[in-house]
């Protein structure tokens, strides 16, 4: 029996509902059908139960049946679905942590709506309070000591078995540090406890390293390779250090960011 759960981190805002829902619903889906989990098919109806009650219609306009199709690292999304929405603007702060708070819509302020999927099928959704940051906010990055395995395939769904990333969190102090990004024991650059991350290289297009690398597929990530934003690239510090360095996740979007130790 698994002793964890899947994970979707998503942000409703006032006009625009639930961002990337239709992506988040394909990765729930592909990782339960992977690994085993019923229920994955009742997260939309779950969602509408639970925000359906204090949010206004408008709320719900992304909810609809998960489209696309699966290729290889990204899923890809049909065109004209409106629920792929630009990421200007998008960048957002660490959520509040909380319990459940769903009548907070009615302030019409930005939410933070977290879904977990046990192994036996059950589905809890909460909410918290979600305030933006500056657009101008560019974060620290440190690097981590702890190691990813890149053969680990459990490290491309999102669960709730996070000591890995929580140990590399750990070795910075949040006065020191706004993220850590982990490498995998061949020395590479993955992702970031809580996000993926990007290089801009100076040609117009974001590299992301790829999920063989041992690493999330991210529905931020995802969405900038599927519109062409981003392709996949395997990625050295030195990149990094040579480059322009973004992370970024479905909650908060994207944001810059700079190496303080490589």
């Amino acid at each position: 029996m698994n002793d964890f759960s899947l994970i979707e981190t998503m942000r409703w805002g006032p006009g625009t509902g639930i961002v990337r829902l239709r992506l988040h619903l394909a990765r729930l889906k592909r990782s339960a059908g992977r690994l085993g989990f019923p229920g994955a098919e009742r997260a939309e109806e779950k969602l509408a139960e639970v925000l359906g009650e204090s949010l206004p219609p408008s709320a719900l306009s992304g909810i609809s049946p998960s489209g696309g199709e699966i290729a290889g690292d990204a899923t890809l999304v049909k065109a004209g679905s409106g629920l792929i929405s630009p990421l200007e603007g998008e960048m957002s702060a660490r959520p509040t942590e909380g319990g459940k708070a769903p009548h907070a819509a009615a302030d019409q302020s930005p939410l933070r709506v977290r879904l977990t999927l046990s192994p036996s099928g059950e589905i809890a959704v909460t909410t918290a309070p979600f305030t933006p940051l500056p657009e101008n906010t560019i974060w620290r990055i440190a690097i981590a000591s702890t190691r990813l395995d890149s053969a680990n395939k459990l490290l491309r769904h999102k669960t709730t078995r996070r000591e890995i990333y929580e140990n590399a969190r750990a070795e910075y102090p949040a006065t020191d540090a706004d993220e850590v990004l982990l490498l995998n024991e061949k020395g590479e650059p993955c992702e970031g406890t809580i996000t993926s991350i990007f290089l801009d290289d100076g040609t117009g297009i974001l590299k992301t390293p790829p999920i063989s690398c041992g690493l999330l597929a991210g529905v931020l990530r995802t969405e900038l390779i599927c519109t062409r934003r981003a392709r996949i690239q395997r990625l050295t510090l030195g990149d990094l250090r040579g480059g322009g360095l973004y992370v970024g996740n479905s909650l908060r979007g994207l944001i810059k960011a700079e190496l303080i130790s490589a």
